[in-house]
């Protein structure tokens, strides 16, 4: 059954950028395509193979689940399949830091608005300008 939106189950705090919700692999993966917009396996195989040394079946076993999870949108052609994002990586990336800050929120209210009020005092003006910018719009005006 597929998901109608990825969920990150795991999220690793110790890791940077998409490897926080992906795993290495899938995280390389999804750049690929999010690069190229709609590919193959061969084509993400052949990209691969430029920085690792990797087993086609691998890269077809991954993008499969990666299909699964609801990240790629896959469409049978002749004898092979064309895999797109479902999202672009701007809109998965929020999708993802959503899902974790309701996490937060529906587990550690208190706590986390509190982190969250304390990043503020060190942001600056550019980002706390951004914010305004952002609750003005909230607030329609």
């Amino acid at each position: 059954m597929l998901r109608q939106r990825p969920v990150a189950p795991d999220f690793k705090p110790h890791r940077l950028g998409l490897e926080q919700v992906l795993g290495e692999l899938e995280a390389e993966i999804m750049e690929i395509v999010w690069t190229v917009g709609e590919t193959t396996v061969r084509e993400v195989h052949h990209s691969l193979l430029k920085v690792r040394d990797i087993a086609y079946t691998t890269v077809m076993t991954v993008m499969t689940r990666l299909a699964d999870k609801g990240l790629l949108l896959r469409e049978a052609d002749g004898h092979a399949y064309l895999y797109r994002p479902r999202l672009s990586r701007a809109a998965f990336v929020s999708e993802m830091v959503g899902e974790v800050l309701d996490a937060l929120l529906a587990s550690h209210s208190s706590q986390t608005v509190s982190h969250f009020m304390a990043r503020l005092d060190q942001a600056n003006a550019l980002e706390l300008q951004a914010l305004e910018e952002l609750i003005r719009k909230r607030k329609g005006g």
